[in-house]
């Protein structure tokens, strides 16, 4: 999607280039991500423009959304996707970057567990960035669950995601080499986020049996 964005004049080529570039820390996170729990990473890719939360409520109140889980309909079918967007692969440390590789990873199979088991009821409203923020981190499996084999990497994570991604460096860098030159970016509110996927659709959907076999080994622990 950057080549598409520079074809289409939305994202400079100097920039891309940087993008790609630096998409090796990308592939070597979803690369420590799959060893470490031992499940294949959801699909991916890298968004050229910067999604920026707003809200109708909080006047003022902006985020930067780094990396999304997506539910789609593709072909009749469930599809999980994540999103990671250029200026988190551009501006991000190779630590951050495999944090929310990792924190993304969580999101999924919790939603893959919600899914499987048809716990499907409508999400809440979301009128207020924090209450976006509390939502979303109540949706992820703790990490050291998922990632047991690889202590540090859940460690990492939990450092990084406290409520939410805490860098400010990395905040930094985006408002000043990103927004503030006038690089891509887009609107979006909290309710935007809110997950709307039919029974229909979840019921035709076959899971990862890897990602299905590490619940039900939690649930029998307990977890």
């Amino acid at each position: 999607m950057v080549d598409q964005a520079v074809a289409q004049g939305r994202l400079d080529a100097a920039i891309a280039k940087k993008v790609r570039a630096k998409s090796k820390y990308l592939e070597g996170a979803v690369a420590r991500v799959e060893g470490a729990s031992g499940i294949r990473y959801p699909p991916y890719y890298v968004e050229p423009s910067l999604p920026v939360a707003t809200s109708s409520v909080e006047y003022g109140s902006v985020g930067a959304l780094y990396a999304r889980v997506i539910p789609a309909a593709v072909e009749g079918k469930l599809s999980i996707v994540v999103q990671f967007t250029a200026p988190l692969i551009l501006f991000g440390l190779k630590g951050t970057v495999e944090a929310v590789v990792g924190h993304e990873f969580t999101h999924y199979v919790e939603l893959v567990k919600r899914f499987s088991r048809m716990q499907v009821s409508s999400d809440e409203r979301l009128d207020t960035l924090f209450e976006s923020e509390y939502a979303d981190e109540g949706r992820v499996i703790d990490p050291i669950l998922v990632f047991g084999a690889d202590k540090r990497l859940a460690s990492l994570i939990r450092k990084k995601f406290p409520s939410g991604l805490v860098d400010e460096n990395l905040n930094d860098k985006v408002a000043k080499g990103w927004i503030e030159k006038g690089l891509p970016t887009k609107r979006v509110s909290p309710e935007d986020n809110v997950v709307n996927v039919s029974v229909g659709l979840i019921a035709k959907t076959a899971f990862d049996p890897k990602v299905l076999a590490k619940l039900k080994g939690l649930e029998a622990r307990g977890r």
